[in-house]
């Protein structure tokens, strides 16, 4: 601060620019935000007056590596590079330069190489960037670069004026704009996998989110997608070198973003950050297709163990009561306590009539024919009751055989289990998939994949459901034949927008993909397979087919009763 010779207080060049920078940092600072505040070859003094006027909390060093806000006060060019060589990176990939850090620069020297400043600055990706000089005309002048604002230059650093502070009325949001928000038409480069077969691109929803993806992005953020597509390959492939191609792509800078499908978690040496998962991919158990059982199978699968077990106590007491009276203590209690016991000669013939439906030939009179067709009716009661309530639903349904609830039924049919060495991470958790998992070669997966579908392999194998269906589309095999996916090894592992550390396109993805998201944009063009068909029921009546298995019953009931009928009879006149 100087007096001049009328006495009037004029203040110094860096008096005015300390104050420009306190406004713009109470106005656009937060509070609660500490800054972090490094200065090079300027007085201290200068630096004091910026603690003391500015509103927030502040640190000096810079122990942080990812700061919120920043400010850097700089003598001239030579400060900022000796500055910017102390700034390189951790071996963490940290950095105070990132692109979702807010920065004030103020250079008290003549405003010269500013590109080569912006340059610098790029490199890191720091686009929220303020440059705060003196101009020749004694005037306070705010500069910032848009890396896309020309769509014939694009990734351009050339300097671009805010405007002259306390001169032309400066909005406070135009200091930090989104730049990546409109992209003026320049390229994004992105690079991806296949995960498709040229004839099946459309029916693959993976495929289809990936490329709705890109082309509404490019809408939203103005931004012309350039695609470069890797090898056809899978989440689970043990080759670790084809995914990686695409992520090389972004560590060397060849690509902006990549949608490849590797897994969430996979961190090359901390040199590349995600957006938030955009789909996620289903790896489940495959086992081979199931089958519909035999038509007489039907009557049977109604039947649980309990159920079977009443039926076989009924059947054994109730064909133990005419062959009761062999027993000497049974025939003694009768004889006691029942009159007319002694006349159940023909007892046995009265039962099998009574089975069969026939009417007896003498009317119930005695203790014993009340006895047995009061059995009998409680017998066809239990049932009717048990059995037949569910009969009807086993009709109408093909009863399928291979349908195992979980890998444990399968390995208990004699199933073993295996996939790409890929996918070992997603079960190890499990005691039963560690021991007896075997490991396939991605050479031999899809002949190995292809005996499951055709059950010439008792092998159930784990893959993804995108990939297993990608292979049957593209072998032209239907989905009913596709395999059998076990209902309980479902595992949903999320795919995500990879990008280097601080990529400034980390902002309108993490805000533009869940709007996509729960939008259904994403999705409307690519339904996903249900895991299981959900049927009606059909209120349909029985068609000849579906009850022939009781036609066949009843019939071999009949044969069966009259050999029985013959036997005895030869039995009585033998005796």
């Amino acid at each position: 601060m100087i007096s001049n010779s009328y006495g009037i207080v004029v203040k110094s060049k860096e008096e005015k620019m300390i104050q420009t920078v306190v406004q713009i940092a109470n106005i656009d600072f937060e509070y609660r935000t500490q800054t972090t505040v490094i200065s090079r070859d300027v007085n201290s003094s200068i630096t004091n007056k910026f603690l003391k006027e500015f509103k927030g909390s502040v640190i000096i060093e810079a122990k942080d590596k990812s700061p919120k806000q920043v400010v850097l006060l700089l003598n001239s060019y030579v400060s900022f590079v000796k500055l910017f060589s102390m700034l390189k990176p951790d071996l963490t990939g940290k950095t105070i330069l990132h692109s979702g850090a807010k920065f004030l620069i103020v250079l008290f020297s003549k405003p010269k190489r500013l590109t080569r400043i912006f340059s610098h600055l790029w490199k890191y990706y720091a686009v929220d960037v303020v440059v705060i000089v003196y101009t020749k005309m004694d005037k306070i002048a705010l500069y910032t670069y848009f890396p896309y604002k020309n769509p014939l230059s694009c990734e351009s650093v050339r300097p671009s004026l805010i405007g002259l502070w306390g001169e032309t009325d400066i909005d406070p949001n135009d200091f930090y704009p989104d730049k990546m928000s409109n992209m003026n038409g320049c390229p994004l480069f992105i690079s991806t996998t296949k995960v498709y077969h040229p004839a099946t691109e459309r029916k693959i929803p993976l495929q289809m989110i990936k490329k709705s993806m890109h082309h509404t992005l490019g809408d939203i953020m103005n931004f012309r997608p350039v695609i470069s597509n890797k090898q056809y390959i899978s989440i689970d492939s043990d080759g670790a070198v084809n995914w990686t191609k695409s992520l090389n792509d972004v560590i060397t800078g060849a690509a902006n973003i990549s949608t490849s499908t590797v897994a969430l978690g996979f961190e090359k040496a901390n040199l590349l950050d995600f957006s938030a998962p955009y789909f996620r991919i289903r790896l489940a158990w495959i086992a081979p297709p199931t089958t519909t059982g035999t038509t007489l199978w039907k009557l049977l699968a109604p039947l649980n163990g309990y159920l079977w077990l009443g039926l076989l106590v009924v059947t054994l007491f109730v064909k133990f009561v005419p062959y009761g009276m062999r027993f000497k203590p049974i025939r003694n209690f009768s004889y006691r306590y029942f009159k007319g016991f002694k006349k159940l000669n023909s007892v046995t013939f009265r039962t099998w009539g009574v089975l069969m439906g026939q009417p007896i030939r003498v009317t119930p009179r005695k203790y014993r024919d009340f006895y047995i067709i009061g059995l009998w009716l409680w017998f066809t009661f239990f049932v009717r009751s048990a059995y037949q309530s569910v009969l009807i639903g086993a009709l109408k349904t093909d009863t399928i055989v291979g349908n195992f609830a979980n890998l444990q039924e399968a390995v208990d049919e004699g199933f073993t289990f295996g996939g790409r060495s890929g996918i070992l991470g997603y079960f190890e958790h499990d005691p039963l998939f560690r021991e007896g998992f075997k490991v396939i070669t991605d050479s031999n997966y899809e002949q190995i994949f292809r005996d499951v579908l055709d059950c010439k392999k008792k092998f159930v194998i784990a893959t993804s459901l995108e990939y297993a269906w990608t292979l049957c589309v593209a072998e032209a095999i239907s989905e009913e034949h596709c395999g059998y996916v076990l209902p309980d090894s479902i595992l949903m592992v999320p795919l995500v927008v990879w990008m280097q550390k601080s990529s400034p396109f980390m902002r309108p993805l993490s805000v533009w993909l869940p709007r996509l998201l729960e939008s259904g944009l994403l999705i409307k063009d690519a339904e996903q397979k249900p895991l299981k068909d959900v049927k009606a029921s059909d209120t349909s009546p029985l068609t000849q087919r579906q009850a022939s298995s009781c036609f066949i019953f009843l019939i071999l009931g009949y044969i069966l009763s009259v050999i029985v009928f013959v036997v005895e009879i030869l039995i009585v006149r033998w005796r």
